[in-house]
Parts: C-alpha cells; sequence; structure tokens
C-alpha cells in the first residue's frame, strides 16, 4: 500500500501529461478524467434522459442506443425484451437506468467498455442480497487517502477509509459506490461484479479552472494577472434584500457597500472600491453585458444574474476614461445546450426598522420641555399640568399621550419578489427568457405609497455558419413610486418634531391639528395631503456578433456590438389640501383646520426626463495557443454618445384634486421650462496577453480616450496598464518540496486610469438666461443674459497612477485558501476651486482647476477553509478591506489654524468642538473659558487656541468619517441530506457617526440619562434638558460624534433541496424551499440609531430588518 509497481508509475506520469494537456486545452475537466484514469468508466461520465410509457423493454433499450454509444447483446429466446415498461430518468447514469429498468424483470446484466450484455437472472442471483467488497482509495499521485467517504449510492450505507485509504462494505448487487474526499472530485464507481476495487481520485480542479469575467473578455482566474474578484448569481440570490446593490455587502473584498436608507425604491447601498480616492465623484464604473453606463445593478433581477465581477487594480484600466474609481461587471444568464428548462423562483417578506427611536411620552417631554426651559430664563408651562398625567386627572381631549412612531408605523411591511425564467437550446441556437416582479411597501400605516418593478430579459445566441454567432439581447424594466408629496425626511421632521401632547385621532376618529399647517404625521401618508407618482422605463438593445476567420488564420476573429439604450422618466407632483381638527375646551367642540395644505392651495407639478445613449463597438482580436505558449490580443474601437431631453411644466390654484391635470389649473403664476444635453466620448484601446506554461503570464493594456468634457487640446488621454503573474506552484522544485500547496500565485500590476467625470464645457464661459430688465417708455420684461462661470481653458483629465501586488493560494487540495493584496494609487489633476475670491457685485464664479492631489492606500485578504466530515460539507471563510486616503494637496485659505486642515489628512472628516465633559458646578463654569450663558449641566468646550475664548478656532478637525476604513464579511456554511445553511456576517471598523439630538421631541435615552445636577447626576451621559433654540448644546462636537463600528447578522438562509426521487412522480426538476433574514441585529455603540445611517437626528428613513420565505423550482 506505501508503494507502487514502476509500471503503475509510469502509467501514472503518462495520464498526468494527458490530464495537464487537456485541462489547458478544453477545459472540461470532469470529461478528460474520465479518459485518463482507468477506474472511471464510460458507462459513469455518460447522462441519459428518457421518458417513455407504456413501451417495451427492447423499445427502451433501442432508444438508450440512439442516444449513447452503447450497444446491448441479449438473445431473445433466453431474456424477456417484450415486457412494457414505463421510464422516468433526466440526466441518469446507465447503470442507475438500467436497475430500474431491470428490476423484477429476471434480467442481469454486465458492462464492458460500450458493450452491455443481458443474462437470464438465476434464481440464486435473485435470492442474493448483499455482498462485501474491499478497496483502496488512492489520490492522483498514488498515495493512499485517509477518511475518505464511501457510501452507496441512494442509500445511507457507507464508511470510511482507514490510515492505508483501505475500506470493507457490504453493499447490494450492482452497487454504485459514491467516493469523495475535500479537495478531491467526487468519484463514482459501479461495483459490478468486482470484489476488490482500485480508486484514484482526482484533484477538483473547480476553483483553479474557475472562469472569471474581465473587461472585454474572459479568462481562467489561474491565469489573471489583475486584481479581480467575483461572486456567482447563486451567491447573490442568498439575500432577501429588494434592491441588488444591498447584497454584495461583506461577500467581496475591497467593496465598501454602505447602505443609508430603508425606503423603498431608494434603498440603495453607497458602494465604493477601496474607499475614496478622489475629491470628487467616487462612483465605480458599470458594466453590464459588456455594456457601460447602463445604471446601476440597484434593480437588476438577481435571478438574472450569472455573475458579478470586480475589477480594482491596473485590470480596470482597459476601461480608461471611466475606470478610476473601479469598474464593477455584471454578465445576465445565457442559454444553455440543452432542453428547455423552466425555473421560478418566488419570495413573500415582512420588513421592519431596524432602530426605531423611543419617543418621549407627553409627561416626559412637559418635565423635559419645562427644565429646558428654565435654563433658558422661561416660563415652566407645564409646571400645573404635566401632574395630571401621573394622577389621572389630565384632560386628554386637550392633552393627549400620542407616541409618534407608533402612530405611523405598523410593526411589518410587506414585500414579494417573483421570477420565472425558461432556458435552453440546442447547439445552434441558445436562448434565456426572463420576466420579474418585485412589490414593496413601506412602513407606514394605512398607506397607499408603494414601489413595484417589472422587468423583462431575453438573450439570444444563435449560431448562423460555424464560424459567426449572433447575439440579440433586449432588457426592459419599470419602475413605479407611487409616494405622499412629502419625502420621506420630512415625515421624519415632523415625527421629531410633533408634540406629544397632541393627538393623532380624536376619540371620534377626526384627526389631530399637527404641529403646523395641518401636517398630522398620522395623515401623511395616507394618500389625502397629495400624491408623487414617478415611472422610469429603461429599455436595452444590443445587437452583437462574433466572427472566427480561421480561413485567413487560425485564432483571428472579429467582433463587435450596437448598443442602444433609453430611460424615460415621467414625474407627477400634487400638492392637495385636507382637513385636520383641533379640540376647542371652550366650546367642547372640534375647530376645523382650513389650513391643512403643504402650499395653501391646490398645485400640479409634471416633469418628463428622457436620456438616450447609443453605443458601437468593434473588435478584432486573437487567441491561439502554441504547445506550451499562449497569447491573447485584440484591438478595438467604441464611442458612445448621450443625448437628454428635459421638460417640467406648473400650474396651481386648482380648484379640485379630483381633476389632475395641467389644464385645470388657473394661469396664476404657471410656468414651464425645458432644457437638453449631449455628451460624447471615442476609444482606443487594445490588449495583448501572454503566458508560458500557465506558469508565467504578462498582460499589457492601453487605451486612448477622447471625452468631449476637455477643450480639443486637452481632450485625448493615454492609459496603459502592464500586469504579470508567477504561478510558483507549477514549478518542480515547488512541487517536490512544498507538496501541501496546491496553488500559489504572485502577482503585480501597474497602471494609469483616467475620470472625466466632471462637469462639461467648463473650458467655455458660461451666461445665464434670467428675467432680464424694463427697457423703453413702455417697459416690456424682456429675457436677458448675465456673466456665469468663467472658462478654463486648460482642464484635462483627473489621472491615477495605480500600483497593486497580490499573493493567491490554495493548500492541501483546496481545504484552505488564502489571497492578501496591497494597493497603493496617487490621483493628480483632481478638479477643484482656487481658494480666491472676487467681490460678488461682478456676479462672477471663478473655474475650478486640476491642481488637486489625493493619495490612497491599503491592504485586503480573503480566507477560506472548506471541509467534510461524514456527509456534512462545510464552510467557513472572511475577507476584510483596509483603505486610507489622504489629501497630498487641497487649496485652503491660508488663515485656517494648523489643526483644521484637510491637507494631509483623509477626505471626508468632522469639524468640530473638541469637548471635555460636562460642567458639574457654577465654579468650573467661571473657572475656564465658556461660551456666553454657559451654566452647570453644559458641555464644556476646550480653548484649543488658547484665546481665552470658545470661538470658531476651537473646532477640531476628527480625521473619521461615515465611510469606514476597515470593512470586513465573515461567511459560513454546511450542507447535509438536503439542507443548505448560509450564514454571512458584516462589520466595520475606523467610522464615526454625528449622533445628535434636534427635535422637539427626542429619544427617551436622552431624558432618562440627561443632567439634574452635580449631587443628583454627577455621571449623567448627556447635557441638561435643551431644546432647538439652545446656543450651546446643539453645536457639533466630539460629544456627539460616535463610534460607528459594527458587526452585523447581515444575512442568513436555511434551505431544503427535496429529493429528486420524491420530485420524478411529479415532473419537477428541482424544488428548493427557503426561509432566510436580513439585518437581522449588530453589536455595536450606537443604541437609538443604525450605525450606517448618516442623519445625526435620525430625520431619515431607516434601514430594515427581513424576514423571508420563499421556494425555487424547475422543471
Amino acid at each position: 500500500m506505501n508503494s507502487i509497481s514502476d509500471k503503475k508509475i509510469e502509467r501514472q506520469c503518462f495520464a498526468i501529461k494527458i490530464f495537464r494537456v487537456m485541462r489547458l486545452c478544453l477545459l472540461f475537466i470532469a470529461l478528460s478524467l474520465t479518459q485518463v484514469f482507468a477506474s472511471v468508466s464510460y458507462s459513469q461520465s455518460v447522462s441519459v434522459s428518457l421518458q417513455m410509457k407504456n413501451v417495451s423493454i427492447e423499445e427502451v433499450l433501442n432508444q438508450i442506443e440512439e442516444e449513447t454509444e452503447f450497444r446491448f447483446l441479449y438473445n431473445k429466446k433466453m431474456v424477456n425484451v417484450e415486457r412494457e415498461v414505463n421510464v422516468s430518468a433526466n440526466n441518469k447514469n446507465i447503470v442507475e437506468i438500467l436497475d430500474n429498468l431491470f428490476k423484477n424483470a429476471g434480467i442481469s446484466y454486465s458492462i464492458s467498455g460500450r458493450q452491455i450484455v443481458l443474462n437470464k437472472r438465476e434464481a440464486t442471483e435473485t435470492i442474493q442480497q448483499t455482498r462485501k467488497v474491499t478497496g483502496v482509495v488512492f489520490d492522483s499521485q498514488g498515495e493512499p487517502v485517509i477518511g475518505a467517504n464511501v457510501v452507496e449510492k441512494g442509500t445511507t450505507n457507507g464508511t470510511i477509509t482507514d490510515v492505508d485509504g483501505a475500506f470493507t462494505l457490504d453493499v447490494s448487487a450492482n452497487a454504485v459506490l459514491k467516493v469523495s474526499y475535500i479537495g478531491y472530485a467526487d468519484q463514482e464507481v459501479a461495483v459490478n461484479n468486482k470484489n476488490s476495487l482500485e480508486i484514484r481520485l482526482a484533484e477538483n480542479t473547480e476553483l483553479i479552472d474557475e472562469v472569471v469575467v474581465v473587461g472585454y473578455g474572459t479568462q481562467k482566474k489561474a491565469t489573471v494577472t489583475g486584481s479581480v474578484a467575483q461572486i456567482s448569481g447563486e451567491v447573490v440570490k442568498q439575500s432577501p434584500a429588494a434592491n441588488l446593490s444591498n447584497s454584495i455587502a461583506g461577500r467581496i473584498p475591497g467593496v465598501v457597500a454602505n447602505n443609508r436608507s430603508g425606503e423603498p425604491g431608494s434603498d440603495a447601498s453607497e458602494i465604493y472600491i477601496r474607499g475614496k480616492g478622489t475629491l470628487g465623484n467616487n462612483s465605480p464604473l458599470y458594466v453590464i453585458d459588456g455594456v457601460a453606463n447602463r445604471g446601476g445593478i440597484d434593480r437588476l433581477n438577481p435571478n438574472d444574474i450569472e455573475s458579478i465581477s470586480v475589477l480594482k487594480d491596473a485590470s480596470a484600466s482597459i476601461y480608461g476614461a471611466q475606470a478610476a474609481n473601479g469598474v464593477i461587471l455584471v454578465t445576465t444568464k445565457r442559454g444553455t445546450d440543452s432542453k428547455p428548462v423552466i425555473s421560478y423562483d418566488g419570495n413573500f417578506s415582512v420588513s421592519q426598522n431596524t432602530r426605531t427611536p423611543h419617543l418621549m411620552d407627553a409627561y416626559q417631554y412637559m418635565v423635559y420641555d419645562d427644565e429646558a426651559n428654565k435654563y433658558l430664563g422661561r416660563d415652566q408651562i407645564w409646571a400645573n399640568i404635566k401632574g395630571g398625567y401621573l394622577d389621572g386627572t389630565i384632560d386628554p381631549f386637550q392633552y393627549a399621550n400620542t407616541d409618534w412612531f407608533d402612530a405611523t408605523f405598523r410593526n411589518f411591511a410587506p414585500q414579494t419578489q417573483h421570477s420565472l425564467s425558461v432556458r435552453g437550446g440546442n447547439d445552434r441556437v441558445k436562448y434565456y427568457i426572463s420576466g420579474g416582479y418585485l412589490y414593496q411597501e413601506p412602513g407606514f400605516k394605512n398607506t397607499n405609497m408603494n414601489f413595484n418593478t417589472l422587468q423583462v430579459r431575453s438573450n439570444l445566441d444563435a449560431k448562423i455558419t460555424k464560424d459567426l454567432t449572433v447575439t440579440l439581447e433586449l432588457a426592459t424594466r419599470q419602475e413605479n413610486r407611487n409616494q405622499s408629496n412629502f419625502t420621506s425626511s420630512e415625515f421624519f421632521y415632523e415625527a421629531f418634531m410633533a408634540y406629544p401632547y397632541l393627538p393623532d385621532f380624536y376619540p371620534n376618529g377626526l384627526p389631530g391639528p399637527g404641529i403646523s399647517k395641518g401636517n398630522n404625521l398620522a395623515l401623511l401618508a395616507t394618500g389625502v395631503t397629495g400624491y408623487n407618482k414617478i415611472k422610469d422605463n429603461y429599455f436595452n438593445t444590443k445587437v452583437a456578433f462574433d466572427l472566427k476567420m480561421p480561413w485567413l488564420l487560425d485564432g483571428l476573429y472579429l467582433s463587435g456590438y450596437g448598443a442602444f439604450d433609453t430611460q424615460f422618466t415621467r414625474e407627477k407632483l400634487l400638492n392637495d389640501t385636507w382637513d385636520a381638527y383641533r379640540y376647542n375646551p371652550a366650546t367642547k367642540d372640534y375647530d376645523k383646520i382650513a389650513t391643512g395644505n403643504k402650499n395653501n392651495f391646490i398645485d400640479l407639478s409634471q416633469k418628463s426626463d428622457e436620456n438616450r445613449i447609443t453605443t458601437f463597438h468593434v473588435k478584432l482580436g486573437y487567441e491561439k495557443r502554441f504547445e506550451e505558449h499562449s497569447v491573447n490580443a485584440f484591438i478595438a474601437y467604441e464611442q458612445s454618445k448621450t443625448t437628454g431631453d428635459w421638460f417640467s411644466a406648473y400650474r396651481r390654484d386648482f380648484l379640485s384634486s379630483t381633476v389632475d391635470y395641467l389644464f385645470a389649473g388657473s394661469d396664476n403664476e404657471k410656468s414651464n421650462d425645458g432644457k437638453g444635453s449631449i455628451s460624447a466620448r471615442q476609444n482606443y484601446f487594445g490588449r495583448l496577453s501572454y503566458g508560458y506554461k500557465d506558469r508565467y503570464m504578462a498582460e499589457f493594456t492601453l487605451r486612448y480616450d477622447g471625452s468631449q468634457n476637455f477643450a480639443s487640446s486637452e481632450r485625448w488621454g493615454v492609459f496603459p496598464g502592464l500586469s504579470v503573474g508567477w504561478r510558483i506552484s507549477e514549478e518542480e522544485f515547488f512541487k517536490k518540496n512544498v507538496p501541501f500547496v496546491n496553488e500559489l500565485k504572485l502577482r503585480a500590476s501597474w497602471g494609469k486610469l483616467g475620470n472625466d467625470r466632471v462637469d462639461p464645457f467648463q473650458y467655455l464661459s458660461t451666461f445665464n438666461i434670467t428675467s432680464g430688465a424694463h427697457f423703453g417708455t413702455d417697459p416690456v420684461l424682456n429675457k436677458g443674459f448675465t456673466i456665469g462661470r468663467l472658462s478654463n481653458p486648460l482642464i484635462t483629465w483627473e489621472k491615477v497612477d495605480t500600483k497593486n501586488i497580490g499573493i493567491e493560494s490554495q493548500f492541501l487540495n483546496g481545504l484552505i485558501g488564502f489571497d492578501f493584496e496591497y494597493f497603493n494609487s496617487n490621483r493628480k489633476d483632481i478638479l477643484t476651486p482656487k481658494q480666491a475670491s472676487i467681490p460678488d457685485y461682478t456676479g462672477l464664479t471663478l473655474p475650478d482647476q486640476n491642481i488637486g492631489e489625493v493619495g490612497n492606500q491599503g491592504f485586503e485578504t480573503s480566507l477560506i477553509y472548506r471541509n467534510k466530515v461524514n456527509k456534512v460539507d462545510y464552510y467557513i471563510g472572511g475577507n476584510l478591506t483596509f483603505a486610507r486616503n489622504k489629501i497630498k494637496f487641497f487649496d485652503e485659505a491660508a488663515d485656517i489654524p494648523d489643526w483644521q486642515r484637510r491637507t494631509g489628512y483623509s477626505i471626508d472628516s468632522w469639524l468640530v468642538y473638541k469637548t471635555d465633559g460636562i460642567y458639574q458646578t457654577k465654579e468650573e463654569v467661571d473657572g475656564s473659558p465658556h461660551l456666553m450663558n454657559a451654566q452647570p449641566g453644559d458641555i464644556k468646550y476646550v480653548d484649543v487656541d488658547g484665546d481665552g475664548d470658545i470661538t470658531a478656532n476651537a473646532m477640531v478637525r476628527i480625521h473619521e468619517s461615515a465611510i469606514p476604513e476597515i470593512v470586513y464579511g465573515i461567511n459560513m456554511g454546511a450542507k447535509w441530506n438536503g439542507f443548505e445553511l448560509n450564514i454571512l456576517w458584516t462589520g466595520q471598523g475606523r467610522a464615526k457617526q454625528m449622533i445628535r439630538p434636534n427635535g422637539y421631541n427626542r429619544d427617551v435615552e436622552y431624558f432618562n440619562n440627561r443632567w439634574i445636577s452635580a449631587e443628583e447626576t454627577p455621571n449623567s451621559l448627556y447635557p441638561r434638558a435643551f431644546n432647538t433654540q439652545d446656543q450651546i448644546n446643539n453645536r457639533d462636537s466630539d460629544f456627539w460624534l460616535k463610534n460607528a463600528a459594527f458587526l452585523r447578522l447581515k444575512n442568513v438562509e436555511l434551505a431544503y433541496n427535496i429529493p429528486s426521487s420524491w420530485l420524478d412522480k411529479i415532473k419537477i426538476r428541482d424544488l428548493r424551499v427557503f426561509v432566510s433574514g436580513f439585518n437581522l441585529f449588530s453589536i455595536d455603540k450606537i443604541k437609538v440609531l443604525d450605525p450606517e445611517g448618516t442623519n445625526a437626528a435620525g430625520m431619515y428613513y431607516p434601514q430594515q430588518r427581513v424576514y423571508n420565505v420563499g421556494l425555487s423550482l424547475s422543471f
């Protein structure tokens, strides 16, 4: 067992050579293994699908011969093949089919190569139930495999191999053994008439041979030299988030994704690749099915996604002018060479706020307000009233006790998502067609608001000739936002500003008055106040071709496409009037408030926006392998043009909102407006990749971009990129000395990227069209021009110099995977304003100049561990990203104190007053510099500049922001007997949020932990009671700046895959049921608001927790 014969060694070496050649040429590992290793027979590599009813056994055998290379030998006088049977098999191997076919038929069989001999089953054979089988399991190097799982297929009968790789197992006649071990491909072996087996496992090269999507093509992951991360659509689907951008948080190293709002239709994550790198636009470029600028990924149907790739270094330079902030590539599903597969995915969810503020009740509010007024020297207006809440004597008609969040929010809001697709084709035509529907409601009570999306996608590939393939892609999506005429921020503003002693509804059902103008929060979401209806329609069309030209040169091809994308937006905003009431204690009646409206009249505005992008692309390429050398090269031309038209109209003084059309408004102050836009780009680019033995790799890219955002002299930019890689694990010395490392690759890259995402036409002086002036004896108001922005004819590209080194590795046959990367980029010529002033009376605006410079560096790493214990496959892994930027030059005013300067520090920061706790005594106040009227219980500010006063110079810059420098994800999961469990944790560090109350009412946290006196509350967490008029405690200071680090249970999914033996009876291919949760809880130091929020007072729509149940089926 510890050695093998010379003959076996010779055969094994030959097999390994064949295996490597086929892996490099064909990328079909499973097929190559079946031809190399004798232990894997043809019978195990061929799958057969049969659906036959009321037919003879002979007809079934004939059908198998038509679909495969098998040939049956039998004597009709000895074997009864006239028996009538029913056969239903989907992708089953021949052993499984014949076992079922001949069950109780008195027929036995033996397989020899591609010949199957049938015989009459002897009586003793029928009686026989089990027999003992022994065997040894070897790895690809001929070493015994310890702890391999050996299971009789279709049963729970199994064992594991011992220290010598040996096993003994009692199996049924004609059993098939399934052998598995972590890091190796599963092997199925038919026992047939053998009593002893020798089984060789092949390394699982799935991870090494994984194909990833890169700019304008695909590459094998093992030979990629740039920093490219990819996740599959199946991983994305594990999240029940309605917005796809929320599903990638924590899953991709280098990607910073923060969700700032949970409002349906406006719940996208804020995404940065490796943090921020410029003082301007930091958004990545999105490329969907090879076409740039088709919008983000927010509303794509997750069931349409094949993969999402992220280009983070010089690999993005192939996209030149728009790639400075990284590139996100989305690839949707395509057809396959198979029978049609119809798939349905559906789920139903309920959502709730991750954090809902708990406001002070009416009694607490009155206590707090009286204390605040006392400190301001005002009367305590609630002194004789608030006690009525305690003794029950309060008049509930005059003084209610309303929790405005409870009055406004329900506990759960529904949402549902459904997708139906059909996928299939043959060797000539392949197709994928899908439709998706999403519906969400906000968490408001009695609401008529909702957001819904309907989309359809079709990807069609037709092989016209053996060398010419034509593609047609069509996608359309409609997004409907049925909202209130009040924004979500206004909703939450009203919640914090509304007095808790005001009623939402009186006992007789009449709505209360609200804090002003009848803005009763309980009414704002019901539709009585008006509406804002927004309809977005997207149409994406792409026609492409791929022509291989072997008659000119083997490996030569020509491809191209034309993409035509349009977005239409229609918005209709109506401000209506409504009724609200106030109780009159004198008359004991309810006075109707006649001012229940937003603008004192009914008005209507409508907007129409249309944007069209036309892109043409053509590419001439060459791809060829010369024994140990591989060459992949192309040159390409691309151009795009974007045009836009915008129109708006407005009328007011409608008699009724029933007729909500512009003609029904008055001519008083009516208005309309319109404008257009145009932009264009031209690009020449190419790539040359070379590999030797798939061991040494190099890639060079060059892009020559032109943008109309710059003057003709500055319009064109050159953006090169170079990357190299070395697979040390392919070196013979490494294989011999470090056999436990299966894959080790070093790579490095350098590139220059550009950014032209600036306001257009800054190289031209502009003039503003104004209302004009009156001229002449009979003056008429005429349109006129005023000077606008001065030109900067030298405006040019923002340029990025980026460097990256990385290591990729796999240990113990894929048991452990570890990657690490260090990156450093420097961005120059950032467009920023010059700190100079000109008199206001000139009306001039100075142009921005290319003077800014920012550096960004950091690292990212990922680790994954996979294993299998008995029948349990499990994994645990994680990724971490650290990215820190620094402003190297930013023109700041000369009189700014050093401790407030941004230069030399991160882009985002907080400028706040420095504090030193809370004043406890009057003597402490008098003994230190303080703000006017400061008193015990107030925040104590530090005199930073030592001038004896607390002025703006006492503010300091805290060099952390809401955008974290550290983000990480921890993923884990397991599979067992059809069950799946997937868990994702996400977290962030080095981030700070301003959390400061700023409403008439506030979280009860500030009431319970407020300062009252030095004796009573010496360790209070917050200052004395204060309101929005307070000039001391309302200032942004480090007292209110909180650590926004958190660890969040982002996603949990528990699923069960129904066994195929159950589904075959009802003609279903696959059925998966699951429950999942999203944003379930977080561990952090911010208790009153979600740590990902950015509004200090909490006046925004909160992030959402989602509970979900669903199923996926195909047939």
